[in-house]
């Protein structure tokens, strides 16, 4: 239930497969590509035939969306321009931009968006969700109109009643091997939960992240 047939999965799901609905061909870019959710998006917009994009900090995470996870290609945030990267990789543009970061990272995405491409909205990392977080952006929210592109925003209880619907199709493609996933586990006590969670925002996370506080002895 915490990983890819849980609500991160399932969060790709509904985003990418019903708000996104990319085709074969398409240019599929995904923000934060290396985190739980976006890992999974990423992966099912390959299922659908399209060409996918993602953004992640560093080599390794780069790597692992490549050589793993099967993305096209991976920008490295950290040392890459990503907007004028994104325009190296999708000349003609990006059809479908699934967002978990917002920011910065959004105004690259919108600068780079197809004419009539869709944009899904499902998180905003890069402000680490707080009340003191001093909202970035994107000051080209006219690109939206002058391309006539789509802005999609959502969360995953939309969907409630598809949840074990969308849990098997996962899951078989799990059980084949189209899908993959990978867990950043950090060992401690309830007391390292807030230090778990912040890796989140310093994008140290690969995938899942979980704390372990126990063993259980089967």
């Amino acid at each position: 239930m915490l990983g890819v047939l849980g609500t991160t999965g399932l969060t790709a799901y509904f985003g990418m497969l019903d708000l996104g609905r990319p085709r074969p061909g398409d240019v599929v870019l995904v923000s934060g590509a290396a985190g739980a959710t976006g890992s999974v998006a990423g992966q099912l917009a390959r299922l659908a035939g399209a060409r996918v994009i993602g953004t992640a900090g560093g080599p390794e995470k780069a790597r692992w969306l490549t050589e793993v996870a099967g993305f096209d290609e991976a920008i490295d945030y950290r040392r890459e321009d990503v907007e004028t990267r994104i325009a190296d990789l999708a000349p003609g543009g990006v059809d479908v931009f699934y967002d978990n970061v917002a920011g910065p990272m959004l105004q690259a995405g919108i600068a780079n968006i197809a004419q009539r491409g869709t944009v899904v909205l499902c998180g905003g990392v890069s402000s680490g969700y707080s009340d003191e977080a001093t909202p970035v952006g994107p000051t080209n929210l006219s690109t939206i109109t002058v391309r006539s592109c789509q802005v999609k925003g959502f969360i995953v209880t939309d969907y409630v009643d598809q949840f074990d619907e969308a849990a098997q199709r996962l899951a078989a493609w799990v059980r084949s091997g189209e899908l993959v996933s990978v867990d950043d586990v950090q060992r401690g006590g309830v007391e390292d939960a807030v230090d778990t969670m912040n890796r989140l925002f310093d994008g140290k996370n690969l995938g899942k992240q979980l704390l372990q506080i126990a063993e259980l002895e089967v």
